[in-house]
């Protein structure tokens, strides 16, 4: 099979991001995760985009690294390429936490390794029933990596995480959302329209982008940070336009347009 490619493409406002090896369940190899971190770039670049989806081709999301490349590294003992295939993936999480907008994964199938990681990094994540997951690490003894043990512990608490990793259990769809990792399950019919109702509420981005800031720095911070951190953002949103907007819809009781000319 070919080395696949991740296909970027914009339409009012959101921006999608395709992992494209579908005979491979589409797992990452030659130079897919520099081309995944390129899309994120250019659709944060674009200040048209609000709302950012990652997907994959065919009936997976993406089934983590190409094993037969990690295989023939490891016989010819070329670990230094190993590193920057590694250098590689966390400059995809780090474009993804970066991005102002709102993060969507849509996962038509298997999510597995970095695949599973790469999903638990966008903001919000919407699963097929059929779709299953796996911290499938264990099975080449390799620790985690794609940010997993940063939100897999968050999501799930210590042991839970650990017990994930280490057993390298398969999930389905229900489970991964009763444990909080996905947040809607549909069917495979409905992912399409699921995830653009979800794109819908990234509209006024600046705000998006304030309330990820302040979410995630209130895990971090004491309730004085906070506070102090929420009259900043407020302060610096209430002069937008879509602020402006958002006030003149409720005195005028209709539903507020936000990103557009008001």
């Amino acid at each position: 099979m070919g080395a696949g490619s991740v296909l970027l493409e914009i339409s009012d406002g959101v921006a999608v991001a395709t992992i494209s090896r579908p005979g491979k369940l589409n797992s990452l190899s030659g130079d897919m995760r520099r081309q995944l971190r390129d899309c994120i770039r250019d659709a944060a670049r674009d200040e048209s985009v609000r709302a950012l989806v990652v997907t994959g081709a065919g009936q997976a999301f993406c089934a983590g690294g190409d094993v037969g490349t990690m295989s023939t590294l490891r016989e010819e003992n070329r670990a230094d390429e190993f590193h920057h295939i590694l250098h590689a993936g966390a400059e995809c999480v780090l474009a993804l936490q970066a991005f102002p907008g709102l993060t969507i994964a849509a996962i038509p199938g298997i999510a597995a390794g970095a695949g599973f990681a790469l999903a638990l990094g966008c903001d919000l994540r919407v699963a097929t029933s059929t779709a299953r997951f796996a911290a499938s690490w264990r099975g080449l003894a390799l620790a985690p990596d794609w940010g997993a043990t940063h939100w897999l512990p968050r999501t799930l608490g210590y042991p839970q995480a650990l017990e994930l990793v280490l057993s390298g259990r398969m999930l389905d769809a229900n489970e991964a959302m009763q444990l909080g990792l996905v947040h809607r399950v549909v069917d495979a019919a409905d992912l399409d329209s699921k995830v653009a109702e979800f794109a819908e509420w990234a509209r006024a981005r600046d705000m998006v982008k304030a309330v990820k800031y302040l979410l995630r720095k209130g895990l971090a911070s004491g309730i004085e940070a906070s506070l102090a951190a929420e009259t900043e953002a407020q302060e610096d949103l209430f002069v937008s336009d879509d602020v402006l907007e958002g006030l003149r819809a409720f005195g005028e009781k209709r539903p507020a347009k936000f990103g557009e000319d008001s």
